[in-house]
């Protein structure tokens, strides 16, 4: 059976900022946390509230800094796997004239596949880890709040706040 299911994100409110690194972009971006109230819903009839949360965004692509949207290298790792094993049970079948076309065309498109997804794995190199990338970014130095122009005040250790919205520096 197929639910549609997912979440509404109601009120949301700008209550932070920071210099961060978006993986969508794959570059260092401003980024806005958002306080909404969230409530799970299935078949768009809203059901269950979860509460009060916080979502970051980023300014230039308006989507979560922190997720990749790129595939994780262990899945292709596993996708040449599943190939090796396909081409191989493909050419343990017999050759039988109801074999067919698709049949043929089977047998030499999953091993040449196989082939380029290990060409593409062993000709890429693993990328820099996300905690890396951010130890590479300087923390936000505004003494202006983006939002509505005036002047931050200093809050306890290294955050920031603005007197008129609330919202933090991180």
């Amino acid at each position: 059976m197929f639910i549609i299911h997912g979440a509404y994100h109601f009120w949301p409110k700008r209550v932070a900022f920071r210099d961060d690194y978006c993986l969508s972009c794959q570059a260092p971006r401003r980024t806005i946390a958002f306080r909404t109230f969230d409530v799970g819903h299935v078949f768009w009839i809203p059901i269950l509230p979860v509460g009060f949360w916080k979502h970051w965004k980023c300014t230039a692509c308006d989507r979560d800094p922190h997720v990749n949207p790129r595939t994780r290298r262990s899945f292709k790792w596993a996708g040449l796997i599943v190939l090796i094993g396909a081409s191989v049970m493909l050419w343990e079948i017999p050759s039988v004239a109801d074999f067919g076309a698709v049949g043929w065309i089977l047998r030499i498109a999953a091993p040449a596949a196989a082939i380029l997804l290990l060409m593409h794995l062993l000709g890429t190199l693993k990328e820099p880890s996300l905690r890396k990338r951010l130890a590479e970014i300087p923390p936000a130095a505004d003494m202006v709040c983006p939002f509505c122009a005036t002047p931050l005040t200093a809050g306890t250790g290294p955050r920031w706040s603005c007197p008129a919205c609330q919202a933090m520096r991180y």
